[in-house]
């Protein structure tokens, strides 16, 4: 059974899709054990892949609102765990 810790070092060192992505690996996920709402969607875009921050478009700032949620909750990854479909 894997850990909570390993589960998410095998997510960071994931290079399944390397040879099919132009601008490289950068898995971009916010995850914690406590955690009460998960968020599963699709790999990051551009914008996120070069902030780092899952969400970081209009994209988020359209679900932030649907969901009522503050941005601070929202990257609070005790409260909201994000994640994408592709960690890539």
């Amino acid at each position: 059974m894997q850990t909570f810790e390993s589960l998410h070092n095998a997510i960071q060192a994931c290079q399944v899709c390397a040879s099919h992505l132009k601008h490289g690996i950068k898995p971009i996920l916010q995850i914690h054990p406590q955690a009460k709402i998960l968020i599963a969607g699709q790999a990051p875009g551009r914008q996120a892949h070069d902030s780092g921050l899952p969400f970081d478009d209009a994209s988020g700032d359209r679900l932030r609102r649907w969901m009522g949620i503050s941005k601070e909750a929202f990257y609070d990854e005790s409260k909201v765990a994000i994640l994408p479909m592709g960690f890539c």
